[in-house]
Formats: structure tokens, sequence, C-alpha cells
């Protein structure tokens, strides 16, 4: 008597685990579209760069630059009056054109060489 108990036990346990269901994966993140390497088609920027490692630097205008990164992202940073070599500052991030290299610079000292977009 016990023994069919036991299996009258067994048996629910085991179909009442049978109509759960395992929850689904996450599906893996989307990656982002490729930067577009061309001439920009804003008229409000004066200068393109394309900068190792797939970032994108556009000058808009004289007093920022607007940086594409890698993964997306786009940030806007500010020209700083004076400076030498000519650089645009801000949220962890300096573009500098200097006469033998433009740079895109993080605050934690990592470079990159950038180019003009013709």
């Amino acid at each position: 008597m016990r023994s069919i108990a036991f299996l009258l036990t067994i048996c629910a346990a085991v179909l009442s685990l049978a109509g759960c269901k395992q929850a689904p994966a996450p599906e893996p993140a989307a990656k982002p579209a490729p930067i577009d390497l061309g001439p920009s088609q804003d008229p409000a920027v004066t200068a393109s760069y394309v900068c190792d490692d797939a970032h994108r630097v556009d000058l808009v205008g004289e007093r920022f630059a607007r940086i594409t990164l890698s993964d997306g992202q786009t940030v806007t940073i500010h020209y700083v009056p004076k400076s030498r070599p000519p650089s645009y500052m801000g949220r962890g991030l300096r573009f500098a054109i200097g006469e033998k290299a433009v740079m895109l610079i993080q605050n934690d000292g990592v470079a990159v060489h950038c180019k003009p977009i013709q």
C-alpha cells in the first residue's frame, strides 16, 4: 500500500513538472549598424574624420564635434577656445587636430588616430 502511494506521489510530481515550460533564452543584443564612412550630407558639418576602431568625428560649425562611437552612441563635445592644438572636449573625450596627427583621446589615456574623410 505504501509503495502505491509512493508511486502515485512520484507520478504526480513528474506530471506537474512536465507542465512547466523553460523560460526562453534571451535574444542576443543587436549589433550596431556600421558607421557611414562617406562624406556627411549635413550642411552644418565643416569637416569629417574617421578614426581607428571605427569611430567617426564630424565638426559641426566651429563650436562642436559630433562623435559617433563604434558602438553606435553619438556624443557631442565642445570646442576649447584658444587651444593648441585645436581641441574639442567633453564627456570623457578629447578630439585634437595637430599638425602631424589628428587624435581622439579618452580620459583614461587611450588614443586612436584619425584621418579626414574625403
